[in-house]
């Protein structure tokens, strides 16, 4: 029996369950199944392999991590294709590997570009014209950085492979100012290299629209965290941890590598947020069994910010990432059906 905890301030319970998935669901009283609608567009789309979605008033946009061009653009509202943009390289307008989407405002949105170490400002008209623009926001020194997202106190906050903590806030100039918080571990991992540590902690963060709290989701264990940003701190509000990442340690000729062992698990694949709610994508499959399908999710667990499980949705098609519309009232998602495919379900939160 495993157990399970759920922390938020002064808040302790504890479960325990032989199954992650249940003991998950067993958190909220409220479960829904969902069904399906797929979309369909006058003009066909070729989706490589489907990355982080967003949506920006009537506009989804989504990466593909395997595909000539970098971004796939819809109009949900006029239910349209609008094109498949952004070339790989290193010329004007072109991208080397855009990792993350963030809203930034109404007329466009930021991309971390991971080998670029820079956050790029996109233009959403750009986008609707068949036509690609960007802006280099910021470049970053560091190439520990895995991912980074501004906030509301005119700095950025970091997540990477560091040397010791979970998050760094970064100055408008680039410069660090400090690094905060660490993931929870038993006492074994403790003794590990941290930027081991942090690779088997690899997940999916998102940032509240108001710009002051931060969700990270673990991708290879069931953790979950929220964290209120400040001026010069990052501090925990809510944390989850039903089961840590289970990976091992293989550093070879300067080279750091954690792959994870065969009983290791797809958790939560992808994180969307409002600024109500936030929509944690689940599998808890064995990856050793079932491959790249076990990245493959039909659970998505909703919280409101301060932790409070509010409902689950089991979905009735496995899909691999999500968005969410701003009213919350349609979850997007990437299917494969068996090409990647866009799909909706109808909610009512």
């Amino acid at each position: 029996m495993k157990n399970y905890i759920v922390c938020s301030l002064v808040i302790f319970v504890f479960f325990s369950c032989e199954n992650n998935t249940d003991s998950l669901t067993g958190l909220f009283n409220n479960t829904k199944r969902l069904n399906h609608n797929e979309l369909t567009y006058e003009s066909d789309y070729l989706m490589g392999s489907s990355g982080k979605m967003l949506i920006s008033d009537s506009v989804l946009i989504t990466l593909d991590y395997n595909n000539e061009r970098m971004f796939h653009v819809f109009d949900i509202k006029n239910n349209k294709y609008i094109n498949n943009l952004g070339v790989k390289g290193q010329g004007l307008n072109e991208f080397l590997h855009p990792y993350s989407l963030i809203h930034h405002s109404h007329i466009d949105f930021l991309s971390y570009d991971l080998l670029d170490n820079s956050l790029k400002k996109i233009r959403i008209d750009s986008l609707m014209k068949g036509a690609i623009f960007y802006e280099k926001m910021i470049s970053f020194n560091s190439i520990s950085n895995s991912m980074v997202i501004p906030t509301k106190h005119n700095h950025y906050v970091g997540f990477g492979l560091y040397e010791s903590n979970m998050f760094k806030l970064i100055d408008a100039d680039g410069e660090d100012i400090g690094l905060f918080m660490d993931f929870p571990t038993d006492k074994e991992t403790k003794k590990i290299d941290h930027r081991n540590v942090a690779l088997g902690y690899q997940g999916s963060l998102a940032i509240n629209p108001d710009g002051d709290k931060l969700v990270y989701a673990s991708l290879y264990g069931t953790i979950l965290g929220i964290y209120n940003i400040k001026e010069k701190s990052v501090s925990q509000e809510f944390l989850l941890v039903y089961d840590y990442p289970q990976f091992t340690v293989q550093n070879e000729g300067g080279s750091m590598s954690s792959p994870i062992t065969k009983d290791g698990i797809s958790a939560f694949t992808d994180i969307y947020v409002t600024d109500k709610y936030i929509y944690a994508l689940y599998s808890g499959k064995t990856i050793s069994k079932l491959g790249a399908k076990a990245f493959e999710a039909q659970y998505i667990y909703v919280f409101n910010w301060k932790g409070t499980p509010l409902i689950c949705y089991h979905l009735d098609i496995p899909v691999n990432n999500i968005a969410i519309d701003p009213d919350n009232k349609k979850i997007y998602a990437i299917s494969n059906l068996p090409e990647p495919t866009l799909v909706e379900f109808e909610i009512d939160l």
